[in-house]
C-alpha cells in the first residue's frame, strides 16, 4: 500500500520513477555489487522517509520507483542516492575506481517522471467537466 504523507495543511502521495546510469554507461556493476547497491539504496530511501515501491539495479543503470514526502525534492534525493552510493561503493569495492575515469561512478544526469494511478486523459476529462457535475 502506498504511503500518504500528512502535514498540518496537506495530504500527499508523490510517486516518482527515477533512473540514473553509470559514467559512460560502463557495465561495471556485477551481480554481487548490484545486490549490495540494492540494499544501500533502500537504506538511504528509508533514512529520508521514502518508500521504495520497486527497485532494479542493472549492470549500468538503476531504476527506482519511490514514494517521496512533499518536503523532499527529487534533486536532493538523487544527489543523496548517487553521492552516498558512489562513496560507499568505492570504499567497499576499491577495484571499481580503476574502471571509471576520474573515479566518478555515476553520470551527472538522471531521469525523473511522476507516476500516478490515473492517466493524463482521465485527469484532463475530470478537470474539464467539473462544471457539469450534477451536485454543484
Amino acid at each position: 500500500m502506498v504511503k500518504e504523507y500528512h502535514t498540518s495543511s496537506s495530504v500527499s502521495v508523490l510517486i516518482y520513477h527515477l533512473v540514473w546510469v553509470t559514467k559512460y554507461r560502463n557495465k561495471a556493476l556485477d551481480k554481487e555489487t548490484r545486490k549490495l547497491l540494492d540494499q544501500k539504496i533502500r537504506d538511504i530511501c528509508q533514512e529520508n522517509s521514502c518508500q521504495v515501491e520497486a527497485l532494479t539495479v542493472m549492470p549500468n543503470h538503476v531504476h527506482l520507483e519511490v514514494v517521496m514526502p512533499p518536503w523532499l525534492s527529487v534533486t536532493v534525493l538523487i544527489k543523496k542516492l548517487k553521492g552516498t552510493t558512489a562513496r560507499w561503493l568505492f570504499k567497499v569495492k576499491p577495484e571499481l575506481r580503476e574502471q571509471f575515469y576520474h573515479h566518478h561512478l555515476w553520470s551527472p544526469s538522471y531521469f525523473a517522471r511522476t507516476v500516478g494511478n490515473c492517466s493524463e486523459e482521465t485527469i484532463k476529462h475530470y478537470v474539464e467537466t467539473q462544471w457539469e457535475c450534477p451536485y454543484k
